[in-house]
């Protein structure tokens, strides 16, 4: 594991509530379908695109109606738009172009007006590094407040593996923190105190599918969350208290939502979900104290201890907001 110092990280502690519930759901009326996932957690906007990774243009939509409102174009010269994070306020994103030749990703800050369109694209200086794109979903992801962001990338040169990079928004100090050999990771997400985060991994040649790891970006530790046999990771998200992380499993028959605590190591509240495919589409979110999750494109919005599922989204992707 390399270190690098990594400035203006900020630690807040949390204390750990212990709930066990069973909660009921509920079908929500005729309401109409949205366009995105993340319009069910207040998001106005989100990027839609680049697809396929690459392209030359993202496309800014209302998240409840998938309304065109504009289209950013990638800087001139670039590869084009390959992942795009947003920080959670409908206003600040971060979006990758990649040099192949040059082993070099770039990283773009990208900021909207109030009615959604840009405001600015600029290179955000001194965040560049030297590297190869990952492989998988969610390999980019922005702190809260736009304070710094994550990335997944593989070295170049001699034997590649891969590495997770923080790196400080405004200053550009970053901390790189290797990955074991043949370990693929995926699908960052931060805590609310900004300096912790979680993330799927893959070990290649390990057909006990994908593990969940949770980082501490001021010293580099990983360590293991251990959600016990049988359950089969979906997704993952921290829980608003920053105490506990949500973790979406299968365990053969149904999904469950699960809070582990941090502190502890244990599942401190176990959600029953509707039956549901083991290979459904998933995701937790969480905004401004309220969680939801998605399973088959239906939106369980969790509130204590009811559920208030909703019907599909629309198609598309769920986007960033």
């Amino acid at each position: 594991m390399r270190v690098v110092p990594l400035g203006g990280l900020v630690v807040a502690v949390a204390a750990a509530v212990v709930l066990v519930v069973l909660a009921p759901w509920s079908q929500e009326g005729d309401a109409p379908p949205r366009f995105s996932f993340a319009s069910y957690m207040g998001a106005e906007y989100v990027l839609d695109g680049a697809w396929p990774p690459g392209g030359m243009a993202v496309n800014v939509r209302k998240a409840d109606t998938g309304r065109l409102v504009a289209e950013v174009a990638a800087p001139r010269g670039s590869s084009g738009f390959r992942d795009s994070a947003g920080a959670g306020d409908n206003r600040t994103f971060v979006l990758t172009t990649a040099d192949p030749d040059a082993c070099r990703i770039r990283f773009h800050g990208l900021t909207l007006k109030a009615d959604g369109t840009p405001a600015a694209l600029t290179e955000l200086p001194r965040t560049s590094l030297r590297g190869r794109l990952g492989e998988g979903p969610g390999l980019l992801a922005v702190a809260p407040g736009g304070r710094g962001f994550a990335y997944v990338s593989q070295t170049c040169g001699g034997q590649p593996h891969n590495v997770i990079t923080v790196i400080d928004s405004s200053t550009g100090d970053r901390r790189v923190v290797d990955l074991p050999p043949k370990v693929w990771a995926s699908s960052l997400g931060w805590a609310p105190d900004a300096r912790h985060l979680v993330f799927e991994s893959v070990t290649e040649g390990v057909s006990d599918g994908a593990e969940l790891r949770m980082l501490d970006s001021a010293n580099g530790d990983i360590r293991p969350v251990s959600l016990g046999s049988g359950m089969v990771l979906r997704s993952a998200a921290y829980a608003p208290d920053g105490a506990h992380v949500l973790v979406l499993v299968h365990d053969g028959r149904s999904h469950r939502l699960l809070w582990y605590s941090m502190d502890t190591g244990t599942v401190t509240r176990r959600v029953q979900l509707p039956r549901g495919e083991s290979g459904a589409t998933t995701g937790v979110e969480v905004a401004g104290g309220k969680v939801a999750v998605i399973v088959d494109e239906t939106v369980h919005l969790i509130d204590g201890t009811k559920i208030k599922s909703s019907r599909p989204v629309e198609g598309g992707p769920p986007g960033t907001w």
